[in-house]
């Protein structure tokens, strides 16, 4: 409730129409700040391209209209996306209006000194894409951040442990701004650990910074694809040092790639 700004109370107090990822959740919000009067709708990721035109037909008839996501900011994996594009399709002025944010919200909650900021959302679900997923992940250089859900925080903490080594320092932000809010400041072994014993409870919304070194030296994409299929037929060493010579960079660090993953 207190995240919200003075300025953003105001749009909605102006606004004809409110849509919302989750009216309930928005009503609660508007009352609190004293909007009230109020159509609100609901604009859901699963309804948001219909709904969007919803929304532009009755910008059309009153003139103006505001989206509330249900945490977060509109389109930062969260809805929203589509209705900007759908808007200015439109020709409708979309205008942002800052708030909470668990990117910017973990980024200055870490202290980190990183050059380069990599924001890859929430890892894919199905395991050979996790797989692939993590792999690549140490190839870049600064704060990587994710978001991830209470199910599978335990899971991502391990394999980023596996890939990027299990002393690199991560910044791990729970439920941030809100009542049980709580940061973990620590190597990535000690934060798999902490969320396998319950010192870090497996509740709420995660968001992970990981300081990556970047790893100059991984193999190729098109070299990792031919060694993917190669070990599927034959022993991973072997397929390592047919996808070297093939596709370039070490035999070695296939086969590395290649044991952290299957960790």
């Amino acid at each position: 409730m207190g995240d919200i700004s003075a300025r953003a109370v105001a749009a909605l107090k102006e606004s004809a129409v409110i849509a919302a990822e989750d009216t309930r959740r928005a009503r609660r919000l508007l009352s609190a700040h004293g909007v009230v009067g109020k159509t609100v709708l609901s604009l859901r990721a699963h309804n948001e391209n219909r709904a969007a035109q919803q929304l532009i037909q009755k910008i059309s008839a009153t003139g103006s209209a505001a989206y509330l996501p249900d945490a977060g900011t509109p389109g930062v994996c969260d809805p929203g996306a589509r209705l900007v594009r759908a808007a200015r399709a439109a020709g409708v002025a979309v205008s942002p209006i800052p708030g909470a944010s668990a990117l910017t919200a973990v980024l200055s909650a870490a202290g980190t000194n990183a050059a380069a900021v990599h924001f890859f959302g929430f890892p894919p679900r199905a395991a050979e894409e996790r797989r692939r997923f993590f792999a690549g992940l140490p190839s870049f250089a600064g704060a990587v951040v994710l978001f991830e859900s209470p199910r599978r925080i335990r899971d991502t903490a391990k394999r980023l442990a596996a890939v990027f080594g299990g002393e690199t320092r991560a910044v791990l932000g729970r439920e941030m701004t809100k009542l049980h809010e709580q940061f973990a400041d620590m190597p990535l072994a000690k934060m798999a650990a902490a969320l396998t014993s319950g010192e870090i409870p497996e509740r709420g919304e995660f968001s992970l910074l990981v300081e990556s070194a970047g790893e100059t030296d991984l193999p190729p994409a098109s070299g990792r694809k031919l060694f993917a299929a190669l070990a599927a037929e034959m022993p991973p060493r072997k397929a390592a040092k047919i996808a070297a010579r093939f596709c370039g960079g070490a035999s070695s660090e296939y086969y590395r790639l290649h044991a952290n993953e299957n960790k």
